[in-house]
């Protein structure tokens, strides 16, 4: 006996509903485990003042980015995927300061960064 046809396209439907559901579920679970955390600080000078304007790069992998310390000294890079990566602080007439780090899925605060 043949099903009509209005059965046989609504379970089409349903089963192109539950794959498209299953597809962008299976989708956002991966995408959130890469989506990696911030790394953020803040600088300071050696006697504990905020030092804005100290140029900071985050480099890891592919990953190429820099930063400038503001008024307060704060300093943030967004969503750096998972990995290990190499802080550089440049302050004016100060030695480059270097500092290795991990980036899991989550932030990671360097704290106080005194640059002497």
């Amino acid at each position: 006996m043949k099903r009509p046809m209005c059965e046989n396209r609504m379970s089409r439907v349903v089963l192109l509903l539950v794959f498209a559901l299953s597809t962008i579920s299976v989708v956002g679970a991966f995408a959130g485990e890469d989506s990696g955390g911030d790394v953020f600080g803040v600088v300071v000078t050696g006697d504990g003042s905020p030092w804005p304007g100290v140029i900071i790069s985050l480099t890891g992998g592919d990953v190429k980015q820099k930063t400038v310390s503001d008024n307060d000294g704060a300093f943030r890079f967004t969503s750096v995927p998972p990995g290990d990566y190499v802080v550089v602080f440049q302050a004016p007439g100060k030695k480059k300061m270097k500092r290795k780090i991990p980036v899991a899925t989550e932030d990671v605060d360097l704290g106080t960064i005194a640059i002497d």
